[in-house]
């Protein structure tokens, strides 16, 4: 006989929920804005630009940055952020096609 229904018994949804609460993600960064907007500006300053002359930065690294946030740093540094075709990176340049408004 088939188990007809969410694929979890009655009342073990609710177990299981109480004990994910505690638990936190050992790879997210705990640092706070401030510590990685300044991680940001040091990669910044020292990552090497690929031969399209890009920074490319992981935004997984600065979980509480957002991208127009970064955009605004780079900014102050002279560079501008990469609006499209970022396939899940931050790309920074001194001349981009589209740019990230960082007001």
């Amino acid at each position: 006989m088939a188990w007809l229904g969410r694929g979890e018994a009655p009342g073990r949804a609710e177990e299981a929920g109480s004990l994910r609460k505690g638990v936190q993600d050992p790879h997210r960064d705990h640092s706070t804005p401030q510590e990685q907007e300044e991680k940001l500006r040091e990669a910044l300053r020292s990552l090497p630009a690929d031969r399209r002359g890009y920074v490319k930065v992981a935004p997984e690294s600065y979980p509480d940055l957002t991208h127009q946030r970064a955009a605004r740093i780079a900014w102050e540094m002279g560079l501008r952020a990469e609006a499209a075709g970022n396939r899940g990176s931050w790309r920074f340049g001194e001349t981009v096609v589209e740019e990230v408004p960082h007001r």
